[in-house]
Parts: C-alpha cells; sequence; structure tokens
C-alpha cells in the first residue's frame, strides 16, 4: 500500500530543501521523516496565514486550527479603521499568531510574550525573513501575562490547554514537540483561568480576547466566566467544533 502521506513529504522536501537534487542529506532527511519526525522541523520552517515561520528552535509546529480563529480575529479587527492598535500574542512559541498580524494589520503595534527566552531570537529572524517592520514589534520572555503594561486593544494567546492525563492519547509526532506547549495544570484550564481573572485589566474599553481551546473545555471556561463582566461568546473551528473562546470587555 502506498503511503501517500509519506511520498507527498518526501517530494516536498526534496523540491523545497533540495531543489530536485536527491543529495545524501536528502536520503538521511527522508529517515527522520520514516522515523516519525515532522516535515515541518526537517524543512525548518511552516507557512501560516501567508508568513514563513521560522522553526529552528523546534518551538511547537502552528497548526491550521490556530490560523482559522487567528484570521476571523484578524478580519474583526480590520473593521476598527486604521487608527494605532495595540495588540499582544501570548505564548508565542514560535510567534505564527503575532507574525500574521503584523503582516496584515498595517496599523499594529505588535508584541511577543513566551515564556522560553531561546524563542525571542526566532521571532525575530522570522520578523527579517518575511520583510515585516522590526520598528513594530515587541518581544519579551514572560509567562502568560507576565510583562505585560499598560492598556492592550487586543490579547491573542493559543495556551498550553491539553490535560497531561492525557498524553498517551496524542499523535506520535507530537512528542517530538516541546511538552510545555502542550500541556496545562487543571485539567488544561490553567491558562484560561488566569486570562479570565486578568486580562480585564489589561484591555481598554473594547478590547478583546482571543483564545484556543478544545471543544469539550467549553463548559468549563463558561463556569470560570460565571459572575465575571465579560461578554463572551465561543467561535467554530473549520470542522463545527464549537472551541474558540473570545472575551470582551464592554463596559456597561
Amino acid at each position: 500500500m502506498i503511503n501517500y502521506e509519506l511520498a507527498e513529504n518526501t517530494e516536498r522536501i526534496l523540491k523545497e530543501k533540495y531543489n530536485g537534487v536527491e543529495t545524501p542529506e536528502f536520503f538521511a532527511d527522508i529517515e527522520r521523516l520514516k522515523a516519525g519526525e515532522p516535515v515541518a522541523y526537517i524543512l525548518g520552517y511552516e507557512d501560516f496565514l501567508g508568513v514563513r515561520v521560522d522553526l529552528s528552535h523546534r518551538p511547537m509546529i502552528p497548526r491550521p486550527e490556530s490560523a482559522h480563529w487567528t484570521l476571523r480575529a484578524i478580519d474583526e479587527l480590520k473593521t476598527r479603521g486604521d487608527e494605532p492598535i495595540r495588540v499582544i500574542d501570548l505564548f508565542s512559541g514560535s510567534g505564527n499568531i503575532g507574525l500574521a498580524l503584523l503582516k496584515h494589520l498595517s496599523n499594529a503595534q505588535v508584541e511577543f510574550s513566551e515564556l522560553d527566552p531561546d524563542l525571542s531570537e526566532q521571532i525575530a529572524k522570522s520578523i527579517r525573513l518575511n520583510n515585516l517592520d522590526m520598528a513594530r514589534a515587541k518581544i519579551f520572555a514572560g509567562d502568560a501575562l507576565e510583562g505585560m503594561e499598560g492598556k492592550y486593544d487586543a490579547i491573542l494567546g493559543n495556551p498550553p490547554y491539553i490535560a497531561p492525563e492525557a498524553k498517551d492519547e496524542l499523535d506520535p509526532e507530537m512528542s517530538y514537540e516541546p511538552s510545555l506547549a502542550f500541556f496545562g495544570d487543571n485539567h488544561g484550564l490553567y491558562h484560561h483561568k488566569l486570562v479570565i481573572d486578568t486580562a480585564w485589566d489589561f484591555l481598554k474599553d473594547g478590547g478583546v480576547v482571543y483564545m484556543e481551546a478544545d471543544e469539550d473545555q467549553r463548559p468549563h471556561i463558561e463556569k470560570m466566566l460565571e459572575g465575571t463582566p465579560w461578554t463572551y461568546e465561543f467561535w467554530e473551528d473549520q470542522y463545527g467544533q464549537v472551541r474558540f473562546p473570545v472575551l470582551r470587555k464592554i463596559v456597561k
């Protein structure tokens, strides 16, 4: 039986990394691919909403689900007009969300907050790689909302939201990625609770929090939101699963 995914990724590596030339390094890369290593790590990058995201420090690989809600958030932020806005990509990892904001929102000052300081240079490399404006970016090492100052128009984040007890259920490829990017305490809900409890004070009136979560976490997140001042809704992913909480600071 033909493994079409293996064949497709082999062709992609040959074309994109080796310009069609079958070198010894190419064959070594195919062995890595056969062993289960993600093709994005072998290539050293992943494309995300029109930006090429450097993966040289092997952060979590950007996912299509993240692209789905990020694009919707970008489209919503565009309706604010051309006035300058300030946004932040929390739990940045590769910086894919913030990079997409830089590319598609020319009026945005974009901040990147990531716990691993080694990823700061990688994010800067991606900014240069995509010819984006470094003057509109600020990169700093922080845990969740640590290091944030002042008020933002929007806070976006893909926090670790997988329960540690679900580790054995994950795709084997994910074992190559940093576990810190996937697993969160309190059944994967620790960071959602932290954002719900603290992000209000970092938003301007009318500001919005866009976050990623799993579909089965919705009732737990709604429970957390009870008694808070947030106006909220949940967005669907591209498969129709209702899973992305959107929190709005609407002062009544």
